[in-house]
């Protein structure tokens, strides 16, 4: 898949993994809208972007469990960049308290409505160009893991939600393809902050866990999102990437014809 020129969407974008997404994306000369609840942090990162980028990245504070916030969100960025290939629903949350459904909401709700908006603006059958839905799930979609169930829950669900779409028979007349990321624990605020705010290593047996299966730095699975969006023939197609590891695809990734 040739990027320069294109256009994406990365839910989640103003820190962690979705910013180092939307960064590596402009650094290939494509055009990006990031969108995320917190506006003060989607503001300065469009901000340190601009002497480097340009006009080639935009904000917009988006609630993706809510529709309207959220299909606005596509209609702006097709406006202001007239087109759209790539969405990466990648915004996630990890509350496994009194707030779990917060999590059901947002890594459930969220990706189903950032994939269904995909499919309604981009899909050629729609006079759109075509183009590829990232979702970002975790390992933790693919295996069970006992001190996070919800997260655990909703994973699984992208996971699963992914394969089944892409096994859509009109496929090839859609121009679409859909992929899932599944990075380990990765270097970012969610195991560094929000995980031990939340006590979920609280407990010896899960501290034995992270240290063993090791923490990724964002730059590897920058690498292997790379990867993953760029196959052009990969649909339906599932990569885990681990320290362990490395990146490794689970399970058998369905082709399909070039976009």
């Amino acid at each position: 898949m040739l990027l320069e020129g294109k256009v994406a969407l990365i839910t989640g974008g103003a820190q962690g993994l979705g910013k180092a997404f939307a960064e590596e994306l402009l650094k290939n000369r494509v055009k990006v809208c990031i969108c995320d609840l917190n506006s003060d942090i989607g503001e300065k990162t469009i901000q340190e972007w601009k002497p480097k980028y340009g006009n080639n990245a935009m904000f917009l504070r988006c609630d993706v469990t809510n529709h309207e916030q959220f299909e606005d969100v596509f209609k702006l960025t097709i406006a202001r960049f007239r087109g759209l290939d790539i969405v990466v629903n990648n915004a996630g949350v990890l509350t496994e308290g009194k707030s779990w459904r917060t999590t059901i909401m947002v890594n459930v709700i969220g990706v189903i409505e950032g994939t269904k908006l995909a499919d309604q603006y981009m899909n050629k059958q729609s006079d759109a160009r075509g183009g590829v839905v990232v979702n970002i799930a975790s390992t933790a979609g693919l295996t069970p893991v006992f001190f996070m169930p919800v997260y655990t829950a909703s994973k699984y669900s992208v996971v699963g939600y992914t394969r089944s779409v892409a096994m859509n028979a009109d496929i090839f007349s859609t121009g679409m393809r859909y992929v899932c990321l599944c990075p380990g624990f990765t270097d970012t605020s969610m195991v560094t902050e929000g995980v031990n705010e939340e006590g979920i290593f609280g407990n010896a047996k899960a501290q034995e866990i992270l240290q063993s299966a090791g923490v990724n730095k964002v730059e590897f699975v920058v690498q292997a999102f790379m990867q993953l969006l760029t196959t052009e023939d990969n649909n339906g197609g599932v990569m885990a990437v681990t320290k362990q590891k490395g990146i490794q695809y689970h399970g058998r990734q369905r082709r399909t014809n070039k976009l």
